[in-house]
């Protein structure tokens, strides 16, 4: 029972610092240019699918930006109307066209 307690602790630890490694890396993704609201972008974004997704999408319009919003809410995005603009707004500047 103990050895059993021990293996499950150290299974949680390595999926703990797994997660936490992983989320390190993306914020440190390259492909996302430096800018205002870099950050809200990205735990926007990797809450429902990888950064991988935005990347093959470069260069839309701000009305392009705006309807993958529009679509995104659909699929249950949460955001405040304020945060959502925030996003855009790093969306159409950085990766745009």
């Amino acid at each position: 029972m103990r050895t059993a307690r021990l293996l499950m602790g150290a299974v949680a630890v390595i999926v703990i610092l797994s997660t936490q490694i992983a989320a390190a890396q993306t914020r440190d993704d390259p492909r996302m240019p430096a800018g205002p609201n870099r950050e809200l972008a990205i735990r926007t974004c990797i809450g429902c699918h990888p950064l991988n997704f935005l990347y093959s999408t470069v260069g839309r319009t701000r009305e392009g930006w705006n309807r993958v919003l529009d679509d995104m809410t659909l699929y249950g995005m949460k955001v405040t109307a304020e945060e959502r603009a925030l996003v855009l707004e790093y969306l159409a500047t950085s990766l745009g066209p």
